[in-house]
């Protein structure tokens, strides 16, 4: 090692911090192209941005593939003059860094995010003239690498067609801009503004066909540009075209870029959901179809959040929106997985993070389940509130509010009693974090069991009956005339008209708060001789798993869906016959052994209680429970047996209008 005492080391190491830089980039192609978009929203002011994909043949080891060969990003935006041209190829050299007007503000962007994806970036800017007259100046990685021996890294000058060096851009893209573009006719002679940026060497592409590229960069910044795309004071377009070759194809090469909404609140045929509810035409019976008809409900609910501002300005407030998806948005027992609206809303899990009307990042901390593609969140804050969020430099991430949604998720403490404990200290951007964190993580809570509740409810209404037993005959008919419960006492002794008595046991379960459509499928099914149901009925602070209610003799019993052991003991038995038909051989097997694990949970947990209880004075009453529980069960056991044995005799399945159902 050579002696360097008392020589000072460069901050910067010349071309190795270029390599640093490439590896510390983004999540992938789209995310960094959304960078090139960012600046010509804000700092090119443009209207309309053309993405194209160029793909050429290419020769490989073993045989010759398709790949993409360079990426343009075209707008017709302000452009720039020579020095700010020069400026948008040097790292950190953009003056923007403390300008928190808009979307931007790093002075990164450009040369980050292109040496995130290629070894060259070529720039083409042009100011009210003709994009033929353009100014040109490029970032080339492998010039870098040797300028760096000769310790002289800079951006090279602009340069213009008159000069031997100037690159000039090709025809095709001169005739595409001027075909979308909007001259300035203010002085006579129409000219035009706008910037053009080409990447080739592409070396760290997260996707190489284009088609695959085209499809996730669609679905991408569909979302992160959502506002821009539906904004009713000045909406701008995202444009994108595949190029085979040096063909770009006819006048409709171009495709818009729809929203994506991850809230699901526009209507469908206006965003990116389309396209896959399109290719569920021809599928199986069941899906949705293409609607006009958002498929979440319309706001779940809005909560406004103030922050004080880390410049000492004031505050500012953080505006949050939740949205739920409608029962019927979720058709069929596996919605996520069997249609495409399901698929679809898995990649939009999560908490979107607005920043500027625009999306930083969709944060999935407290999206941990399948059925969390059924919700969506919101949250827009200002770009004076960067430092509380911890914006990253390439605002890909807010890094503070996922430790405060993860803190508040996994310890539930309140802000205070958070502090006590040492989880953050009262200084740091977290603290001014963790109540929207916390009453967030609350919120998604709640939205999520009434999601579910929801989906069980519109599940038993959609099917003959909302979850009747099928144990309940003659049984039933002998105990109602050797020990009648005060219900059946009570129609025994009045022998109500049915019309009536079927009103009188609607208007008790309406004052339950039973929903509409199970109150009427319970009517349809009294009406016709079934006069045992269950029902669901979520009580969440309740401890009892099920209880029995009674609307003269119609037996009630309800199921607590809200309860812990619902979706382990019951939701997964409730399939229908389709749904068994459709089974494997090992699927059924499974589910059998799924039911007898059921019914062996729920005895244990009668046999612990009891065993708790064997030196009290109770243990006597509860033993006498448990066994008048155990002749109920016998007699409708038996009688279930009678009724198979009778009817594989050949006689009637129905017996004195006390139908099985």
């Amino acid at each position: 090692m050579p002696d360097i005492k008392g020589k000072e080391a460069p901050l910067l190491s010349g071309s190795q911090t270029v390599k640093s830089i490439r590896d510390t980039g983004y999540k992938g192609t789209d995310y960094a192209l959304a960078e090139l978009i960012d600046n010509s929203f804000q700092w090119g002011n443009a209207n309309t941005v053309l993405l194209v994909i160029v793909q050429r043949t290419v020769q490989g080891k073993a045989r010759a593939t398709k790949r993409v060969d360079e990426i343009w990003v075209i707008d017709d935006g302000e452009g720039m003059t020579d020095g700010a041209l020069n400026l948008a190829l040097s790292f950190g050299g953009s003056g923007k860094y403390d300008d928190r007007s808009g979307i931007g503000r790093f002075g990164m962007g450009l040369p980050q995010a292109s040496v995130s994806q290629c070894k060259r970036t070529d720039v083409w800017t042009w100011q009210k003239s003709q994009p033929e007259n353009a100014s040109h100046t490029y970032l080339d990685l492998q010039k870098v690498e040797d300028s760096a021996k000769e310790a002289r890294l800079t951006v090279p000058w602009p340069t213009y067609p008159s000069s031997p060096d100037y690159v000039p851009m090709p025809d095709w893209v001169l005739d595409v801009f001027k075909e979308h573009a909007v001259p300035d006719t203010s002085m006579g002679q129409p000219v035009y503004s706008g910037t053009a940026i080409r990447w080739t060497n592409l070396d760290k592409l997260r996707w190489v066909r284009a088609e695959a590229m085209f499809t996730h960069t669609e679905y991408l910044l569909g979302r992160v540009y959502r506002n821009f795309l539906t904004s009713k004071n000045r909406r701008r377009s995202i444009k994108v075209a595949v190029m085979e070759g040096d063909t770009l194809g006819g006048p409709d090469v171009f495709k818009d870029v729809r929203p994506n909404d991850p809230l699901y609140l526009h209507p469908v045929a206006e965003t990116t959901l389309e396209y896959w509810e399109a290719a569920a035409e021809d599928d199986r019976d069941g899906l949705i179809r293409i609607t006009d008809e958002p498929p979440f409900a319309e706001h779940y609910t809005s909560r406004d959040f103030v922050i004080q501002r880390p410049d000492g300005q004031g505050t500012s407030t953080v505006h949050a929106r939740l949205s739920l998806a409608k029962p019927k948005a979720r058709p069929g027992r596996n919605p996520g997985k069997d249609t495409h609206q399901g698929r679809h809303a898995r990649e939009n899990s999560g908490i979107s993070v607005m920043r500027a009307e625009r999306e930083l990042v969709l944060e999935k901390t407290l999206a941990q389940e399948a059925t969390d593609r059924w919700w969506g969140v919101e949250i827009a804050f200002a770009p004076c509130l960067d430092d509380i969020f911890g914006v990253t430099n390439n605002k890909q991430d807010a890094p503070y509010l996922t430790q405060a949604l993860r803190l508040a998720r996994e310890h539930h403490l309140t802000k205070d009693e958070a502090i006590e404990e040492g989880l953050f200290d009262e200084e740091h951007p977290i603290a001014e974090l963790y109540d929207m964190a916390h009453q967030l993580v609350a919120l998604v809570s709640q939205m999520k069991q009434e999601g579910k509740n929801e989906k069980q409810a519109a599940t038993n209404a959609r099917r003959a009956q909302p979850a009747v037993t099928s144990v309940a005959s003659n049984a039933k008919k002998t105990r109602s005339a050797v020990s009648p419960t005060p219900g059946e006492a009570d129609y025994a002794n009045t022998k109500p008209d049915p019309s009536k008595a079927a009103k009188a046991i609607e208007q008790k379960l309406e004052e339950q708060d039973v929903p509409a459509e199970v109150r009427e499928a319970i009517i349809a099914n009294y009406q016709r001789g079934v006069t045992v149901q269950v029902i669901d009925r979520p009580v969440k602070q309740a401890p009892a798993f099920f209880w029995p209610d009674e609307a003269l003799n119609l037996e009630i019993l309800c199921i607590n869906n809200a309860h812990p052991a619902y979706r382990s003991l019951i939701e997964p038995l409730r399939v229908s016959n389709e749904e068994i038909e459709a089974m494997s051989e090992d699927e059924a097997k499974r589910l059998l052994v799924q039911s007898a694990d059921a019914v062996t949970w729920l005895l244990l947990a009668w046999s612990r209680y009891e065993n708790e209880h064997r030196t009290s004075p109770l243990i006597g009453k509860i033993q006498e429970i448990r066994e008048g529980w155990g002749r109920r069960l016998a007699e409708y056991v038996e009688d279930q047996a009678f009724k198979a044995a009778s009817l594989f005799d050949g006689e009637d399945e129905t017996q004195d209008g006390e139908g099985d159902t």
